[in-house]
């Protein structure tokens, strides 16, 4: 894990020095906040940096900070491919420590003036191995406006736990995306499942030439 935060840091600070391959970023925040526990809510800042080898072919990295029950930092490195102007294909590794890391694939690609994506791996937790899998969406519906959805899921033999989001963006003209999300967070086990909501807002600044990077943290 040490090595895949000090990959990431690496990565980020080089964008500076090598503008000539730097092709986008990304800075936001989020806070989050449980409907029927008002006690319960968590914030998650997050930073990433895209760079290409050529048109084809280019690295990532995200580092983000989850403070949810306790303080999380994880690390995310992407290899990428894109197969053309609008869809690109991936492969991921991510940890947050000795205790998790994850992998799998990655992939996403413009539709209807909009954007899908979604991943697909593996998760490895104290010794425990899980699926994970997500789905995302973004769709503009006027100058500014767009509607996001996101779906996360993660299981292992004994139980699953979703989280499923949707929300409105507000693109600011030539400065920061402005957002707010309503979700759901249900866990699934042999004994009958329990659900949650919660909602959230948050910002994030987008910059380079792709504005922000292909694929986020996982």
């Amino acid at each position: 894990m040490k090595i895949l935060l000090s990959s990431a840091a690496l990565i980020l600070s080089a964008a500076p020095l090598y503008a000539q391959q730097f092709t986008g970023g990304e800075l936001g925040f989020e806070y989050n906040q449980f409907v029927d526990d008002d006690s319960i809510n968590g914030t998650n800042y997050h930073l990433g940096a895209e760079m290409a080898f050529n048109r084809s072919f280019s690295i990532a990295a995200n580092v983000q900070n989850l403070d949810f029950e306790g303080d999380d930092t994880s690390a995310t490195l992407h290899g990428i491919y894109h197969l053309n102007e609008t869809s690109s294909l991936g492969v991921f590794v991510a940890g947050n420590g000795d205790e998790q890391t994850s992998f799998g694939f990655e992939g996403g690609t413009e539709l209807w003036k909009g954007d899908i994506g979604g991943y697909i791996g593996q998760v490895d937790v104290d010794g425990e191995t899980a699926v994970i899998f997500g789905l995302s969406s973004n769709t503009p519906i006027g100058a500014n406006f767009s509607v996001f959805s996101d779906l996360d899921f993660v299981a292992d033999d004994d139980v699953a736990v979703s989280t499923q989001e949707l929300g409105v963006e507000y693109n600011i003209t030539g400065g920061a995306d402005i957002f707010a999300q309503v979700g759901q967070a249900e866990v699934f086990t042999d004994f009958g499942s329990d659900a949650e909501t919660y909602v959230g807002i948050g910002a994030r600044i987008q910059f380079g030439a792709a504005r922000g990077t292909t694929f986020e943290a996982r």
